[in-house]
């Protein structure tokens, strides 16, 4: 679930050996295209249900935020945590940051997200986001839309997404069904640690 790798990327030009895979090719193809040249970077079409490579077994796995949240069900996350507990060695590190559900339904208002980098000479392209948070079903609806421009006018692709949100008892759960012993649990990536009512969720997690 890397998308186009930009944190692998940065792994790697820090001296870690970086695999890093998606399931949709196109972002693979992309990935390469831009950062493929970094050495200590592997980059790979597979799905995190059911992945394996010969690299194996692995020192840490990262899965960054909202990324779980894109399987459909919690029988998905399940095979997913299960996939990467059998690619680390024992006592290997997995890291996700994982969003906690709100007992409140809410609304996202309508939001611009400008590319930190331009990544194109002869276009300009962002992205435009809004949607809708339903408390009762734990399910985050969004809908998105990739703005192109160019000398001939401009472009609109609209897609939805839908992420699910699980309980924190529920995660724990599956986490030691699938092998894991969480070390620890913060509420962001400055290490803060995690309290109840605090709905950001980065667990550390190591394999049995």
């Amino acid at each position: 679930m890397c998308a186009l790798g930009l944190t692998g990327a940065y792994l790697a030009r820090h001296g870690f050996d970086v695999t890093a895979f998606d399931i949709t090719e196109e972002m693979i193809d992309e990935g390469k295209r831009r950062i493929g040249s970094i050495e200590n970077l592997k980059m790979y079409v597979a799905d995190i249900c059911g992945f394996s490579f010969e690299d194996a077994p692995y020192d840490f796995t990262y899965v960054e935020k909202q990324d779980l949240h894109l399987l459909p069900s919690i029988d998905e996350v399940q095979k997913a945590l299960s996939a990467i507990h059998a690619q680390l060695r024992p006592g290997g590190a997995a890291v996700l940051e994982l969003t906690l559900p709100s007992g409140e339904s809410f609304q996202h208002d309508k939001r611009t997200f400008q590319p930190r980098v331009p990544n194109y000479t002869d276009k300009k392209v962002w992205k435009e986001h809004e949607g809708y948070y339903d408390a009762e079903t734990k399910i985050n609806h969004i809908n998105q839309t990739v703005v192109i421009e160019t000398g001939s006018g401009i472009e609109r692709i609209p897609y939805s997404i839908s992420l699910r949100y699980y309980e924190r008892d529920l995660m724990l759960s599956v986490l030691d069904r699938c092998g894991f012993t969480v070390q620890n649990e913060f509420k962001n990536r400055e290490r803060e640690p995690w309290r109840e009512g605090d709905y950001e969720w980065i667990v550390e997690a190591i394999k049995r």
